[in-house]
């Protein structure tokens, strides 16, 4: 199987045995109010770390300003670094290699976590920020303390002079990644959060240097890529997009006139890519705009995902010369399939991952999987966090999830592979 041949992450500093990769997500299970990985989450990415496997976080606040989601981890603080020391040494254990995915929500927050005991303990700047004062349309579930949904809020235009400060929170996050043992960091540019708001023309209207023309509004991004890779070195650095065409769904109402070019890809993201060449990442992965929002996750079988090709990564695969990856709608044999015919070098995988812990083990021998339930997807307990079990009934609650017989989803499992 392709998904089974060795693989050397860009900029020469990782060696992986194998290509099915945990994708960044969102648990919320990390520990309040320090916003800290506690034990739960030791077990977790203890359970899905495998021999040259790389796992990559949930998503990490990466400071007091970039906070909205209730039980999300940091890596800002000492406490938060001595929780993630504890994660990366369980993965490592396992001959795993993990990067930590740093966030920055931007407008998707809102103002009233100003109240967090965290967040004022520590000062510094507040939710909520963005590239212009466009808030997320409808309501929100993730205001503070937390209760019924309220407004989203209008966020605060981050000024020019600010940039620099926001810059540097990125490196400092970086840097408390890798002080708690983590092997890279990806920078989250993509659905609808800070820098994602800043690339889009809908929720970016400046008038400075940041705004305006493609160019300007990639320059944050730019900056952010550029500052951390000369803090954690070739081959530690990795960034996350989420492209759209004209009649894309977007992420939290961040639209975009989705402007194309001459060969139909978007502009921005087009020219976003090309200049990602210039700095020696691990890898650029890309979201395939497969998933429906939720809608099927407790059906799986009727799920339309998994039966849409890859679009994103095709499109954009000849612009970039480094390391692809992709997520979104994947299944073990479409992610092989994608492999073999060099649409992509890695697959991330994240509901069929959180369901099975071990994951690469069941494709590689062409086994079942675990039926995922969404219910438990945020819940903030262990259920649905680290019961899930591995075939050996290692780990987790043997019996307790059905299996998903996957001849009745697209393609079938595959063979079994030799590693």
């Amino acid at each position: 199987m392709a998904l089974f041949q060795p693989i050397d992450l860009g900029g020469g500093a990782i060696k992986l045995k194998h290509r099915v990769v945990l994708a960044p997500l969102t648990r919320q299970r990390a520990d309040e109010p320090q916003m800290a990985p506690g034990t739960k989450a030791v077990e977790y990415y203890g359970q899905r770390a495998s021999p040259g496997g790389l796992l990559i976080s949930e998503a990490t606040n990466i400071s007091t300003e970039s906070c909205g989601y209730h039980h999300a981890p940091g890596i800002w603080t000492e406490e938060q670094i001595a929780g993630w020391c504890k994660v990366t040494e369980a993965v490592h254990n396992k001959s795993g290699f993990i990067f930590c995915q740093l966030w920055h929500i931007g407008r998707v927050s809102h103002p009233s976590w100003v109240e967090h005991p965290l967040l004022k303990s520590r000062g510094g700047p507040m939710p909520s920020v963005s590239a212009s004062e466009q808030a997320v349309p409808g309501k929100t579930l993730n205001s503070f303390p937390q209760g019924p949904a309220v407004p989203n809020a209008a966020p605060r235009a981050l000024r020019t002079d600010e940039i620099p400060r926001l810059v540097s929170d990125y490196c400092h996050a970086a840097r408390c990644a890798m002080r708690a043992g983590f092997d890279g960091v990806e920078i989250h540019s993509a659905h609808g959060y800070l820098l994602d708001q800043f690339l889009r023309d809908g929720t970016n209207n400046r008038t400075d240097q940041y705004g305006g023309s493609p160019e300007n509004r990639c320059r944050l991004l730019l900056e952010v890529v550029e500052a951390v890779s000369k803090i954690v070195g070739p081959g530690r650095v990795a960034v996350r997009l989420s492209p759209t065409q004209p009649g894309s769904a977007s992420f939290f109402g961040a639209k975009d006139t989705n402007e194309l070019d001459a060969e139909g890809r978007h502009k921005t993201y087009a020219l976003a890519v090309r200049s990602l060449n210039a700095y020696p990442l691990a890898y650029l992965l890309f979201t395939e705009p497969r998933w429906a929002g939720g809608k099927y996750d407790n059906d799986v079988e009727k799920d339309p995902g998994f039966n849409m090709p890859i679009t994103n990564s095709n499109m954009y695969r000849p612009l970039y010369k480094g390391i692809l990856m992709a997520a979104g709608g994947f299944l073990p044999a479409s992610a092989d399939e994608a492999v073999r015919q060099n649409s992509v070098d890695l697959v991330a995988f994240g509901r069929w991952f959180i369901s099975n812990p071990d994951l690469p083990e069941r494709i590689r021998l062409g086994k079942s999987l675990n039926r995922y339930v969404r219910d438990t997807f945020y819940s903030y307990e262990v259920e649905g966090y680290t019961d899930y079990p591995d075939l050996q009934g290692t780990v987790g609650v043997a019996g307790k999830y059905p299996l998903v017989d996957l001849e009745k989803l697209k393609g079938s499992a595959p063979a079994q592979a030799k590693l």
